[in-house]
């Protein structure tokens, strides 16, 4: 033990937080103290009275409690404790009070014990040993309060029994010191132990603090997040709300315009008038692309892309590819190659077509010499459908975000020829719905591959031979077109007229109520999105009330909204999207005016007004 340090401790407080703390501890038990101190003193001298028979007990006692009933005066009158900037002076106070109250236990010995009387010395030791354990548990947070109190306590009982040179006086005085020193390391260890209590408590406090702080920076960082979470929802709602307005508005005029050029090749033109007609549709194809690749982006966002999964041979769908893509490829300078392939796929064949679509049209965008390859593997039961390029090359940190929908590479400027940045978001969208993945090996120069793998048949499939036929013959065919854009009615009204076919229009569904007066039509065709509210669907269930029966019925939309993709999806009646071409056209309402008979027949297994 360092003596020196130890000597230090005895007289000198502790800096002023453990101080304050110390105080505290000590204060809370005073009161009990001064309380049990003069209950004691009054027992002490009935006892001495009683056995010791000495004169000077009940004077003692009497001041005794005096001083005590002074000392509770004064700790009043005292600052607090839990203010660190004056508990030196209460620690001062206290350390004062402990000697009062020690020096008047001492001074019984003086007035009390008689060496001719050894219970005059049983008695002192008794109470002495009791009052010092008692008083030290209540001193002991603090070292220097403790020491002086147990000195001022216990040191006169020694001193008076060898003042009296008596062999048993003698004996008494060294049980006296040694019980003091021994006290008096107890009062030492258990200081310390309060001390280092106190010191967790401070070092919890903190602990407490510290994470009472990192739960408040996380509740806020939470409330940041989630609040950031919240602008990108509504962004990506203000994106998808932009999108289908944006898509709807540019359909209307460019829907019209297309079938503007549709009936204007009906007519007798001069070679240049069918050049710059070639080319005017040859624009209106590119801007019907781009517009395509829009509805094709909010079809997969919508979640309306349900996969028809069927049996069918993978290289028709390569050949179709290939007539397709080989003269754009060519245009830039590109060879374009296809192998040949047998296998026999359990697929959507529609998407796999899209995806390797977008696929071969972003290898031709992003490569500006070499070629591009469209080829098939077998692994095991699987098909793995690969499209090589010998383009730029993507980097690996771009590998995951080159799907994210409007994300393009090396298109700062963005270069309409480059697309839209939604090809390969609508691949990852359409390989997800058919629960398939679509990876990437690729890096900086080197050119890339994407590869799509799908399930081979096992179920025999034969080859089906297309059914050649000419364009479809419709002269004689009744439309009832529903369309709120005057220039959509003029188009299709020309177009259908140079088809031989007769079609009345409308804008509204009253209107088309209305026209049902004097007009029956064999086919019926409606625009999504009407005046007043109103939609394409409700519009075909009132004519069918109207006339009794299950009109053929198609829906021609502009839209790219989710919600309403969806409702359009859900009705069962046939969909196009805005611009259409005329020969999708022709075919389709051929194909509802041959299904007449048959819808007719489903009627009677309806009522009236059964939904759509």
């Amino acid at each position: 033990m360092n003596w020196r340090m130890l000597w230090r401790q005895t007289w000198r407080f502790e800096r002023p937080r453990l101080l304050s703390a110390q105080m505290q501890l000590l204060d809370r038990n005073l009161s009990y103290a001064f309380a049990i101190s003069t209950l004691m003193v009054w027992l002490t001298a009935a006892m001495a009275a009683r056995f010791v028979y000495s004169t000077w007990v009940w004077p003692w006692a009497v001041a005794v409690t005096a001083v005590t009933a002074a000392c509770l005066v004064w700790r009043e009158l005292l600052p607090r404790p839990c203010d660190p900037l004056r508990v030196v002076v209460y620690a001062h106070a206290v350390r004062v009070i402990a000697g009062i109250l020690g020096l008047c236990w001492g001074a019984m010995a003086v007035l009390i014990v008689d060496p001719a009387k050894p219970q005059s010395i049983a008695i002192v030791f008794g109470m002495l040993a009791g009052i010092n354990s008692g008083g030290l548990a209540v001193f002991s947070p603090s070292w220097p309060v403790a020491v002086v109190y147990l000195l001022c306590n216990m040191l006169p009982v020694p001193v008076m029994l060898l003042s009296s040179h008596d062999e048993l006086g003698l004996w008494m005085s060294v049980a006296g010191t040694s019980y003091m020193l021994g006290m008096g390391l107890f009062a030492y260890h258990a200081a310390q132990g309060a001390l280092q209590a106190i010191h967790i408590g401070f070092e919890n406090e903190g602990l407490v603090a510290r994470l009472r702080d990192q739960t408040q920076r996380a509740l806020e960082a939470r409330q940041v997040a989630e609040l950031a979470q919240s602008e990108a929802e509504e962004a990506n709602r203000a994106k998808t709300v932009f999108l289908a307005s944006a898509s709807h508005d540019l359909r209307q005029p460019l829907h019209a315009m297309g079938l503007f050029l549709s009936a204007l090749a009906l007519e007798a033109l001069s070679g240049k008038q069918h050049a710059l007609l070639t080319h005017a549709q040859a624009s209106a194809l590119a801007t019907g692309e781009m517009l395509t690749t829009l509805m094709d982006f909010s079809r997969v966002d919508a979640g309306v892309i349900v996969p028809q999964t069927q049996t069918f041979a993978l290289q028709n769908i390569f050949q179709k590819l290939e007539r397709e893509m080989a003269p754009v490829a060519e245009g830039k300078g590109l060879a374009f190659r296809m192998r040949d392939t047998s296998l026999v796929l359990q697929a959507d064949p529609a998407l796999v077509e899209m995806i390797l679509r977008n696929l071969v049209l972003n290898a031709i965008r992003y490569t500006d010499q070499g070629g591009i390859l469209m080829a098939c593997r077998r692994r095991g039961q699987r098909a793995v459908l690969e499209v090589w390029d010998t383009g730029v090359g993507i980097p690996a940190h771009q590998h995951q975000a080159i799907f994210r929908e409007f994300h393009q590479l090396g298109n700062p400027e963005r270069d309409r020829r480059k697309g839209l940045g939604l090809g390969l978001a609508i691949v990852e969208g359409l390989a997800r719905a058919m629960s398939v993945d679509v990876s990437l090996r690729s890096s900086v120069g080197s050119g890339s591959v994407f590869r799509l793998g799908l399930p081979i048949s096992q179920t025999p499939w034969a080859a089906q031979v297309p059914d050649m036929q000419d364009e479809p013959d419709l002269s004689g065919l009744r439309v009832l077109l529903i369309d709120d854009d005057i220039s959509v009615c003029e188009a299709f009204s020309n177009l259908l007229a140079g088809w031989g076919c007769w079609c009345e229009t409308a804008t509204t569904c009253e209107d088309a109520l209305r026209v049902l007066d004097t007009f029956e039509p064999d086919v019926l065709l409606s625009d999504y999105r009407l005046r007043s509210h109103g939609t394409g669907l409700q519009a075909v269930q009132m004519v069918r009330e109207r006339l009794g029966r299950c009109v053929p019925a198609a829906i021609i939309t502009g839209d790219t909204g989710p919600e309403r993709l969806r409702e359009a999806y859900a009705s069962g009646l046939i969909l196009m999207h805005k611009p259409v071409a005329a020969s999708r056209l022709a075919t389709v309402l051929f194909s509802l005016w041959r299904e007449t008979p048959e819808l007719d027949a489903d009627l009677a297994s309806t009522t009236n007004s059964a939904p759509i």
